[in-house]
């Protein structure tokens, strides 16, 4: 499990690191910043946030939870304290949970093997091609577009949909690609190498595909020059 720490505290984050290094989870990133986890976010794959309550500038808590739940990820609100108040908005949500520091380390594993089950359970497919077949999303490589025609690679195949790249990216929950170009969308899970200064994205087989100088644009002005 890939998981973003959203934290300010380097004390904390140290803690954390120590913790999750001893459960066995890959933490993919330090944020410190809301545009410091969506740059994450865009480029990695996470399938869960550790969030510290107040490590985003001067957004509120929920503001915070408001601005990540486009992307469908679980997020774990870590307070330093209990906030009655704050727990009982959030428990009204269904991708957020509530776990005050200090915690025990099988206490943050037990809510995170919680988090994995629910997640495995929640299979996603698109559906549609020729013979209208089902293909499941943490299979496919990328999707190519052109025209009205939408050409989707997995490992062994190559699927031919009917379909605009727009109607597509409407059965994706947003978080899990990284559009590339207007005519690539690529699964952050399969991405080997990032070439900002090439324009070009590597995935896992070889197959090297096209940046395009917006996005290109877009991470060199965030400092970002390759990944990978």
């Amino acid at each position: 499990m890939n998981i973003l720490l959203i934290e300010n505290d380097p004390s904390q984050t140290l803690q954390i690191k120590s913790i999750l290094a001893k459960l066995d989870y890959n933490m993919m990133g330090v944020a410190k910043s809301y545009e410091e986890a969506v740059d994450l976010i865009n480029l990695t794959s996470i399938d869960l946030i550790l969030l510290d309550i107040g490590s985003i500038e001067d957004k509120t808590t929920l503001e915070k939870i408001d601005l990540l739940s486009p992307f469908r990820i679980p997020i774990i609100l870590t307070p330093t304290y209990d906030i009655q108040e704050l727990y009982d908005k959030v428990k009204k949500l269904d991708n957020v949970f509530y776990l005050v520091k200090p915690f025990h380390v099988n206490t943050l594993d037990s809510v995170i093997s919680l988090l994995k089950r629910k997640m495995e359970i929640k299979t996603e497919f698109i559906r549609g091609g020729i013979r209208s077949e089902i293909i499941a999303l943490k299979n496919i490589l990328y999707i190519e577009v052109e025209r009205t025609y939408s050409f989707i690679q997995t490992e062994n195949r190559r699927y031919v949909f009917k379909k605009s790249l727009t109607l597509l990216k409407k059965q994706i929950p947003e978080g899990e690609f990284f559009q590339i170009h207007r005519s690539f969308l690529v699964n952050k899970k399969y991405i080997k190498r990032i070439d900002v200064e090439r324009s070009m994205v590597e995935i896992e087989g070889g197959t090297v595909l096209p940046m395009s100088r917006r996005v290109k644009h877009l991470l060199i002005s965030r400092g970002i020059k390759n990944v990978g």
